[in-house]
């Protein structure tokens, strides 16, 4: 049994086929998944985790699943997984397979399948940068 949910984290995406059904909504000048809900980007300021919601597929939201989002947040600010800013760097530092780019140790990506939704959720080590996008996909 998983301690905390930073044991649930995987290093391997169990979905890739959500990042190749894309589209490019009105008015964007990217791409974005179909089945991506939205994500939240929140950066630690030495104190206290500050978040911003930023939704993209709203019809895709429903109770459980917005629920389910803020389950996963919560479960991954909390003091027993990534507390602070150093908490979230030695997390990390523990996982190099999970680094963005082989040779720098600034960008993470981990994995995370939930009952409603799968979570991409991308650690950054900058201080002072946005330290964690969670990204959230229907998982139907």
């Amino acid at each position: 049994m998983p301690k905390t949910i930073l044991d649930q984290l995987k290093t391997e995406c169990s979905f890739p086929e959500v990042f190749q059904d894309t589209e490019k909504p009105e008015g964007s000048f990217i791409s974005v998944p179909r089945r991506k809900i939205g994500h939240i980007r929140a950066d630690h300021d030495g104190h206290r985790w500050w978040n911003t919601v930023w939704p993209c597929h709203q019809d895709l939201v429903t109770q459980e699943i917005s629920a389910e989002i803020d389950q996963v947040y919560d479960a991954l600010t909390a003091r027993n997984a990534l507390a602070d800013f150093d908490t979230l760097v030695q997390f990390c530092h523990a996982h190099p397979e999970a680094r963005v780019h082989p040779t720098e140790d600034q960008e993470y990506n981990f994995y995370l399948e939930g009952k409603y939704c799968n979570f991409w959720v991308r650690l950054i080590t900058r201080w002072r940068d946005y330290n964690m996008y969670l990204n959230a996909f229907t998982n139907d």
